[in-house]
Formats: structure tokens, sequence, C-alpha cells
């Protein structure tokens, strides 16, 4: 296990602003390492200073090219101009969000009905792009050629938002989330704590700025803290996962945050490299399975003490709670189903259960410091208590320990057993020819039994054969659930519909796999 360092008195109280933060750690050393990008095949190294002139540059440019309290759109590939521009929009008293640049995980068509989903929601003043999408009533700003001005927008209300996050769109299109800087600062505080943060930490990421793990656990708590991060694009990862393994070689990194699938990739494509810097891996954003930590950890011979879990939402700024680095967590069972530890509570919100069973399984329910001000629509869909109920499932010790099951509206009941598609869709990552995360379970009703029937849809990686692969998820599915699939669909790679965070979007991949 790697030592600890001195840890960091991370104290946020005097300051109202994200980036007066940031750039006032940015005074402090400014020479140090503030982060450093992958690009062109290498690495290259940005200080606190560089990183400070850059913020104030694009502040003045989007002074001078946007009216004021503008929300600016950002619509770009990785790279250190969004990085100092997403912040320099905030410095200079917009509101930024981001969405996913296009992607050859997204069929164009899908692509382009996300966005114009967005602009319609969100009307947006400005948006800050690599390449300006075709059909859309903008302007270019003649001081910066990657931003465009729609005109006849509204100002955005002069309030205490910093940005707008938006929700991974699982269940349907994406929601816009307003958050404060007062929420932000101190999720920031919070969480440096409950991952005992030190003065030595290096963050290294592939994930998107556009998702909420991305944004808040990689980059902003990162600034904040005043702490170095690393950072490579997605699609680079997607394409040779063991770079992540490199940047942690090289700069000596400490934390990293994952989805589930992406320990199981790891385990099969990444190749040795030296880990022993590495402190925590936090699994986070898709419901997690031992079996990925099992398969990671016996591969790369990781401990259980780093193999860590959060639970997390953009609702509540990020984390909802962490599993303690200093505490050892075990799984628990609800009949006859393990479920792993998400950790305790992070101080400074409450969790609770509503309309729980006997068992203790009920809809997960959130407030506190970090929680969102508001939708982008104006919405608060709060409980009388101040509550927000997130759709998930799970249950909570009585010293907040909280294990999440699944999500309510994806819950498939089948002759009156309760299954989590989750579940099926792990194992079914874990077969061979299988595309690891790129599997879709599903309920499907059946008039004849008055129940649902299971189908499950997996996409090929081109190492076993569709009937090899359809007897092995037959086997295991029946071994662990009693259960066998009524149809398994096998379909080429790319096909299934994900979310801009990289999740399963089972409603839309319902409507296009059978459109009646």
């Amino acid at each position: 296990m790697p030592r600890r360092s001195d840890p960091l008195d991370v104290d946020l109280d005097d300051l109202t602003s994200v980036t007066r933060r940031i750039l006032s750690s940015c005074n402090d050393r400014p020479e140090a390492l503030c982060f450093a990008l992958r690009a062109d095949g290498g690495w290259r190294s940005h200080t606190r200073g560089d990183l400070r002139a850059a913020i104030e540059r694009y502040a003045a440019l989007f002074r001078a090219s946007l009216p004021s309290r503008s929300l600016v759109l950002f619509i770009k590939n990785l790279d250190a101009e969004l990085l100092a521009a997403f912040l320099g929009a905030i410095e200079a008293g917009h509101v930024p969000g981001q969405l996913s640049p296009p992607s050859p995980k997204i069929a164009p068509a899908e692509y382009t009905r996300r966005v114009q989903h967005v602009l319609a929601a969100t009307r947006a003043g400005a948006i800050f792009v690599d390449h300006c999408p075709p059909g859309l009533d903008v302007v270019p700003a003649p001081e910066c050629e990657r931003l465009f001005v729609r005109a006849g927008q509204p100002p955005f209300p002069e309030d205490a938002t910093a940005l707008v996050q938006f929700s991974s769109g699982s269940t349907g299109l994406q929601k816009g989330v307003l958050l404060s800087h007062r929420a932000i600062l101190a999720h920031s505080r919070s969480y440096a704590r409950a991952l005992a943060l030190g003065r030595d930490d290096t963050f290294v990421s592939w994930l998107p700025l556009y998702h909420d793990m991305g944004l808040m656990a990689c980059y902003l708590l990162p600034l904040t803290c005043g702490l170095p991060f690393v950072q490579m694009s997605p699609f680079e990862w997607l394409a040779a996962p063991e770079v992540l393994f490199d940047a942690i070689e090289k700069f000596r990194g400490t934390i990293t945050f994952l989805p589930n699938f992406a320990y199981h990739v790891l385990a099969r494509k990444a190749k040795q490299r030296d880990l022993s810097s590495m402190r925590l891996f936090v699994n986070c954003s898709e419901p997690v399975s031992d079996r990925a930590h099992a398969v990671f950890g016996g591969a790369f011979s990781i401990d259980d003490a780093r193999l860590s879990v959060s639970y997390a939402m953009a609702e509540n700024t990020f984390a909802v709670s962490q599993r303690r680095p200093d505490h050892t967590y075990h799984p628990r069972s609800f009949g006859q189903k393990s479920v792993p530890s998400c950790g305790h509570v992070v101080a400074g919100t409450e969790i609770c259960v509503v309309d729980a069973d006997a068992e203790g399984i009920g809809e997960l329910c959130i407030r506190g410091d970090y929680l969102f001000d508001r939708f982008l629509d104006g919405s608060r869909p709060l409980t009388e208590d101040g509550f927000y109920r997130t759709g998930d499932l799970g249950a909570v010790t009585d010293d907040g320990e909280v294990f999440v099951t699944g999500r309510k509206k994806d819950l498939v009941i089948i002759n009156g057993k309760n299954i989590y598609p989750q579940d099926i869709e792990a194992i079914c990552s874990e077969v061979r020819g299988v595309y690891p995360g790129r599997t879709v379970a599903l309920g499907v009703e059946n008039p004849a039994t008055g129940s649902e029937d299971l189908v499950v849809i997996v996409e090929r990686d081109g190492s076993a054969s569709d009937a090899t692969m359809r007897v092995e998820i037959i086997t295991r599915v029946n071994g662990d659930f009693g259960i066998v699939p009524k149809k398994i669909v096998v379909v080429p790679h790319m096909t299934l519909v994900k979310t801009s965070s990289g999740k399963i979007c089972r409603t839309r991949n319902r409507e296009l796999l059978d459109p009646t």
C-alpha cells in the first residue's frame, strides 16, 4: 500500500467563486505542475502559472464577445484550450456547460438528435466548438474562431450558479443540472476528506469532462484542492487502454476513477506496468461488481484496500458516498443477491430510503449541501422535506453505509422475482466474444404468462462465434439467477446506444431494436 502523504488543509470557506479558488491556488508556486495532457502520442505539462494566464485570457475574450451572463455550451474535444476556456467562462461571469463532441460510439443521427434537444432546451447564448454543427443560427465571434454567438438569447439569471452539468440520460434525454459555487466548493472540501487526499496525490484520468465523474472528480476537485492531474482523451483510452497505466507509471499517479466496465477492459487488454504509486482505484458511475474488482485485482496484483467505490450523481455535484481508505468493507446479501458496499455517506449529505421492502431495499433519497439548485428548465423536484428522489434502489445501514441494487425504472420482474438488469449485463460482459460494457438486458412483457421475458442484447468483439456466446450466456445466467433468457440477440460492435457518459440507455435501445 503506498504511503499516504501529509493531509491537505482544504479551507474553502472564505471563497465564494470556484475560479477565485483555482486562481488563488495557481498563485501559490506558479511554476509547479498543474496538469499534463496527452496529445499527438506524447505528454505536455502545464504549470499553474500557465493555467492562470490562460484562464484570464479567455475570461477577457468572453467578456468582450458575449452579452452579460450568457449560457455557454462547450462542444469540444479535450485539449488545453478546453480546460482553460471553461474556467474562463466562469471567471467572466457566464454559465458554462459541456456536451459530448461527435463520437464514433454514437450514430450521427442519434448525436444530432441529442444536441438539438439540448440546444432547444437551454437556449444557450453561445457555443465553443472545434467545428460548428450545421444548421444552427449562430454568428462567429471575431475575437475567437472557436466561439459562435446565438442572437436573441436572454441572459442567464443573476444568481449563484457556477455551471450547468448534464445528467447522463440513461433513462432518457439529458437534463441540465444547475450547481452553485457554494455547492461545488463545499463538495470539494468534504470529498477531499472522504478520500483522505494528501499533498502528494496526483489524479490520472481518461474520463470526459462532459460527465460528472470527469468534470467534478478528476478536473475541478484537484484544481480546487491545488493538486496536479493527468488527463487523456477517452477515445485514446478506448483505442489503447494501457495508456492509463503508462500515465500512472510516468507521473506516479495515486488516484483514478473508473466505471465498472473499465476494470474488465483493462484486465483483458492492458499490459503489466508499475502501479505501486496508486493509492485508490475508485469504481463509480455504473453498478459496482465484485467480479470486476476480483478480475482486475488478480490481473495486476492490486489488493482490496486500493479497490474503492463511490456512489455519485450529477444532481449532488458528485459524491453521495465513498469507501473510506482506512475502513474494510464487505458485501451484504439481500435475498439471493450479494451487493458490494458503496461506502459511507459523505459529510454534508443526508440519505434515506423510502418505500422499503422487507429487506430494507427502497428508493434512495438525498439532500444536503451539494444538492443541485434546480434543473435548467426551472424545476426542482424535491419532497416536502427537501429530499431528492434519485430513482436508484438500495439500502442504508444505521451508520450510513450505502448499498445500491439498481435503477427503479430498470427493474425486471419475472414470475414475481426481481431481477436487476445490471447484474445480467455484468455476467454477459465476462463471456468470451462479448464486448465488455456493451450489453443490454431488458424485460419484455409476455401476455401469455402475465409476466416478463428476459431479452439480452450483446455486441460481439469477434473472438468467439455467436453460437458459442449464446450457449455460455444461457449457462451463466441460468446458473446465477435460475432464469433462461427468452432471446439473445448478438449485434455488431457500436450498435447499442449509450449515454454521453458511457452508460447503457435501455429506454433508447428498446425503442431502436423494438420499434413497436
